[in-house]
């Protein structure tokens, strides 16, 4: 087990090398975990920017509304929301590490060493300075407390605060004796550095191995699962398609709409991937396998829903950050982070398979969407009828918000 401190990822954002590096580790079943206190601390330090910048804004409107003489003049401001701000980073974070939950007779030992001022605890200011170090203390009984709670399993604990904790050579009292009896499998490093020495040594990259791993279309499909956020059905959204129409997508076909940019609701059913290239590539030992690391471009392919009762051929484009290793049991891709669905560069669409882009559609067809060209039914399937029925409420919708928006545009 590695536990880390919060100095370790104090400036970690989701797409950052850290971050997959973490991944990398979760995925190799080489478990990282953070003490409760860690991930609170994380999540506190990116709201409490927030609240600051809230309260900025809010300041800076009522000024603004001073000056207006019209009612509606000055923007709205929503209420500031720190249990979602929170709730948004501790999950960020839990997607890269695991949480060690403390005990109440833990944290009581925390607070009790910092009355005491017993390391790793401390005083600010002199004698009559603040006592702090209980958060300190909490995280560090945490780390030993699931040493000796596993017997079969080595610790790892990495922090940069060797000022508080030390840098593994020595430590002062009770931290000493918190120890005893687990020595030989307690470790103590001072960056991810040494964790990268130890667990994931850079392994010669094979150029060829990559490209022709993620062009199988076994590979394809797992990348697809993996990716399904980011590949939207009607089915998998269901009624809230209707409020959420943010999948970027470029037209296909050949007629003279073909080439033009917008936004559906999610494709009608799950597009086609097909492998584009990679770059960034790095490869890490992990585990006794070598494990690659790439931005892979993707493009998918398919129907998009549109408002009314209309679906288009359409295509975009992903660039994930995706880890593979292969190994006796197969290929084993994982997603360690995904940019929004884009739009196709011009160069880009003549790229994508025509499978999508020969078809026109009728005018006259019917809906429900059961009646779809040979090669997409073939493909994908055609919806239920119960499906059916609800894109047709949903696209009724459609149309009357469409009618709607379009007569407060003439006002």
């Amino acid at each position: 087990m590695i536990i880390l401190d919060t100095n370790i990822l104090w400036d970690v954002t989701p797409d950052s090398s850290t971050a997959d590096l973490l991944r990398a580790l979760k995925a190799a079943n080489i478990q990282v975990a953070v003490p409760w206190v860690v991930l609170e601390e994380l999540a506190s330090h990116r709201t409490l920017p927030y609240v600051e910048a809230h309260a900025k804004a809010a300041s800076a409107i009522n000024e603004l509304r001073r000056h207006v003489p019209w009612s509606g003049g000055a923007p709205s401001l929503d209420q500031v929301n720190t249990e979602r701000h929170r709730g948004h980073w501790r999950n960020m974070y839990q997607q890269m590490v695991e949480v060690i939950e403390p005990d109440v007779e833990l944290l009581q030992t925390a607070l009790f060493r910092e009355s005491n001022i017993l390391a790793p605890c401390k005083r600010v200011g002199g004698q009559k300075g603040d006592k702090t170090g209980s958060r300190d203390a909490a995280i560090w009984l945490t780390a030993v407390g699931y040493a000796r709670d596993h017997e079969d399993e080595k610790v790892y604990f990495v922090s940069a605060n060797t000022k508080d904790f030390g840098d593994g050579t020595d430590y002062p009292e009770p931290m000493k004796s918190d120890l005893a009896g687990i020595e030989d499998r307690f470790f103590h490093l001072t960056s991810l550095d040494d964790v990268v020495e130890r667990f994931a040594a850079p392994a010669e990259i094979d150029s060829e191995f990559l490209p022709a791993l993620l062009a199988r279309e076994e590979t394809i499909e797992l990348l697809r699962d993996a990716l399904s956020e980011y590949l939207p059905t009607f089915a998998s959204r269901g009624d809230a398609a209707l409020l959420n129409r943010g999948l970027s997508y470029t037209r296909l076909g050949d007629d003279e709409g073909a080439g033009e940019v917008g936004s559906a609701f999610a494709w009608l059913n799950p597009p086609s991937l097909t492998f584009e290239g990679i770059s960034d590539v790095t490869a890490h030992r992990i585990g006794g396998h070598d494990w690659y690391m790439a931005t892979v471009l993707l493009f998918a392919s398919g129907f998009v829903m549109l408002t009314g009762p209309n679906f288009t051929p359409a295509a975009n484009a992903l660039e994930a950050r995706v880890l593979v290793t292969q190994d006796k049991t197969g290929v084993r891709p994982s997603v360690l982070r995904c940019k929004r669905p884009r739009v196709l560069t011009t160069e880009e669409v003549s790229r994508v398979p025509t499978t999508w882009t020969n078809w026109q559609p009728d005018p006259d067809a019917p809906f429900p969407l059961n009646r779809l060209p040979r090669h997409a039914s073939d493909k994908t399937g055609s919806l239920s009828q119960p499906e059916s029925s609800i894109v047709l409420l949903t696209v009724m919708a459609g149309m009357a918000i469409d009618a709607f928006l379009s007569r407060k545009r003439a006002k």
